[in-house]
């Protein structure tokens, strides 16, 4: 059995994280899930990194949507607007938070599943996960 890897450019901000392993952890997060849509997200739940992918979905660059609200790109507006337990999914306060959404900015696109959970070591947030089942397109 042999894995082939996909060679990507990941422009991760690798500046928000001081531990090196932590930035490690984030590699390997976002090369895994490099087809999906995916957003990563800080300790406010703002989202830090989106991938190709979930540039595609959202239908906006990511420069345009990092520091928003993760609640805000999945379609609920501000942070008031957040559904009950996805803020402590992508904090690491719960098991993850499964939905069907449909995210912002593409109001006639398809709904879409979505799964906000966290990445922590040791009982410590590393990252907050949001990956979606469809590229969009």
């Amino acid at each position: 059995f042999s894995f082939r890897r996909k060679q990507t450019t990941l422009l991760l901000p690798t500046p928000l994280w001081n531990d090196p392993r932590d930035s490690g952890l984030i590699g390997q997060t976002a090369e895994l899930f490099c087809d999906a849509p995916l957003i990563l997200t800080d300790k406010l739940a703002n989202s830090v990194y989106l991938n190709a992918a979930a540039e595609r979905l959202l239908g906006d660059r990511a420069e345009a949507l990092v520091n928003r609200a993760a609640c805000s790109l999945l379609g609920f507006g501000d942070s008031g607007g957040a559904p009950p337990g996805l803020t402590s999914a992508l904090l690491g306060e719960s098991g993850p938070w499964r939905q069907i959404v449909r995210p912002a900015g593409r109001d006639n696109a398809s709904p879409v599943f979505c799964e906000a959970s966290a990445l922590t070591v040791a009982g410590r947030l590393v990252c907050g996960i949001i990956r979606f089942s469809s590229d969009g397109e």
